[in-house]
């Protein structure tokens, strides 16, 4: 039974995959959300139980954006993006909004009169207040703090992920497993870095990871200005110069397996993790993994039925299972810390670490927060506009959630009432 926040399975009886525009392998089409449907007679998810909460997070502003469709198959995943004390959101319509990320004022409304593939990648550094967007015609946009398009060219390809912005360079997966990057002045194409893509992979689920904003939560000192972390399908990572496109290492993080195409399935998902000195990813369907992030070197590896990107902190590492079970290891060891299986089948986002508690969110639109020693229930409330459209984002100011339902909402935790 698939789960709204889980990629899809292929039934067996299905094809393959598919061509499409100049993508000249088969593709599944897959979304992070996945399918909304469950069987009948299968297993139900979870009830939620009565809990006491001893944490709560308050909705310190809230502001209207474009409703975003339940993602359905083949499309990527809509979340904001910080940089220059802005968070910027996009829609599929062609939209980029702008809001002052401690008040929730708006800065600016950018209509690009195309559609959007995915959403902002926000720049640091050099690229700081520049944000950019990938088109579903296959052209990459970059706008700046004023709400001005800088440039916007055609790629060579299509993508269905977020671009980032690093070391001078913008930068996108394309959906042909060429990461391609593009100058930040100019738009002109600076250098490609390809790998074999395989007969089948999950559409636009592997991601990027640069560094961020300074307003953004970020566990880990390891990424200078030109370093650029890739999870790309087969299951590969690649530590990229962003200004060159020269590979520091690569490694494959596990060997698929399987008797079919789809067994063999083991597409690193979402951006890599990274903590201290670690890289740590969730390979899908396969396990959860973390690197020495000096050399790629695997520190361990744990089984696991994963079906999200892999979130790790200074001491845990976190991972939900297609059914939505979470579980917890020790980032250093992968010693196991704890399981958490009250939110069983509940459709679970990928696992942030904001305040006291890891917090996941839910098909219903719910949000909630595990103990980090035991992975109790520590509190939960509903989202103000529903269920989130993409990842949530930590920052300084608070976790920011971008909801299908066209709310961006900015929560700030507080002590709840005894």
């Amino acid at each position: 039974m698939p789960t709204k926040n889980s990629p899809a399975p292929l039934r067996r009886s299905s094809p393959l995959g598919h061509r499409r525009g100049l993508l000249p392998v088969a593709v599944l089409a897959l979304s992070l959300l996945g399918l909304s449907a469950c069987s009948s007679s299968g297993p139900k998810p979870a009830r939620l139980s009565s809990i006491t909460p001893s944490l709560t997070l308050n909705t310190k502003w809230s502001v209207s954006t474009d409703r975003l469709p339940s993602v359905a198959m083949g499309q990527a995943a809509f979340a904001p993006a910080v940089s220059e004390g802005l968070v910027v959101v996009a829609s599929p319509k062609g939209r980029v909004a702008a809001f002052a990320l401690k008040t929730g004022e708006a800065v600016f409304d950018l209509d690009l009169k195309t559609g959007l593939a995915a959403g902002v990648g926000g720049g640091t550094g050099l690229g700081a207040g520049l944000f950019a967007v990938v088109t579903t015609t296959g052209e990459l946009a970059l706008v700046d703090s004023k709400g001005q398009q800088r440039w916007r060219v055609p790629m060579g390809g299509v993508a269905h992920e977020r671009p980032v912005i690093a070391g001078g360079s913008v930068v996108v997966r394309l959906a042909d497993n060429r990461v391609a990057a593009f100058s930040q002045e100019t738009g002109a194409r600076r250098w490609v870095v390809q790998r074999t893509l395989p007969s089948l992979v999950l559409h636009g689920q592997s991601g990027l990871r640069s560094a961020q904003d300074g307003a953004v939560e970020q566990p880990s000192d390891a990424l200078g200005a030109v370093d650029l972390v890739a999870g790309l399908p087969g299951a590969r990572l690649l530590w990229l110069n962003a200004t060159n496109g020269a590979v520091r290492w690569e490694t494959t993080v596990v060997a698929p397996r399987g008797s079919n195409e789809v067994e063999r399935l083991a597409d690193v998902l979402g951006e890599p993790a990274l903590a201290a000195d670690t890289v740590c990813v969730a390979a899908y369907q396969n396990q959860v993994s973390c690197h020495e992030a000096v050399s790629g070197r695997a520190k361990w590896t744990a089984r696991l039925d994963v079906s999200q990107p892999a979130m790790a902190d200074q001491r845990l590492v976190v991972a939900v299972e297609a059914n939505s079970r979470v579980h917890a290891f020790d980032r250093e060891t992968g010693e196991k810390r704890w399981s958490q299986q009250d939110l069983f089948l509940r459709g679970l986002t990928e696992a942030v670490s904001y305040d006291q508690a890891i917090w996941v969110a839910d098909q219903e639109g719910y949000l909630h927060g595990l103990s980090r020693e035991t992975g109790a229930l520590l509190a939960r409330l509903s989202l103000p506009g529903g269920k989130p459209s993409g990842r949530l984002l930590v920052t300084r100011e608070g976790l920011l959630v971008q909801t299908q339902s066209g709310r961006l909402v900015l929560l700030v935790a507080a002590t709840a009432a005894k």
